[in-house]
């Protein structure tokens, strides 16, 4: 596994989340945390073994009415995070699901590649 934190500020991210990324016997598991983030506003790529997480994390406006901050520490905008897979993924059975801030992606394995004789002249 490769995590380019570099590309992030390339394209723009102005944040990051936090990633945990295991290893099941038919599959791999992103875990994402993304806390006040709307499913809209995540996008999910698949490029050549490269999973990109990105999107927008929007600053909600008070409920209370007008509000003048006297601390933010919650991080907003843009992130984008690429994840390179060196595992064979049949990416076209990958599936994610948001519940409760943390986003869960499964990229379910490939089976085992055939080896191919190749005969000798």
């Amino acid at each position: 596994m490769y995590f380019d934190y570099q590309e992030q500020q390339r394209q723009g991210a102005t944040w990051s989340p936090t990633v945990d990324v295991c290893e099941r016997s038919e599959e791999i598991v992103i875990f994402v945390e993304m806390p006040g983030v709307d499913r809209t506003d995540i996008q999910l790529n698949w490029n050549e073994g490269v999973l990109v997480i990105s999107g927008l994390k929007r600053q909600r406006p008070s409920s209370q009415g007008v509000a003048t901050y006297l601390c933010v520490e919650r991080a907003y905008g843009h992130f984008r995070r690429e994840i390179s897979v060196n595992i064979p993924i049949d990416h076209t059975k990958a599936q994610a699901e948001l519940k409760d801030g943390l986003l869960k992606i499964h990229l379910p394995k490939r089976g085992e590649p055939e080896i191919t004789t190749i005969p000798i002249r």
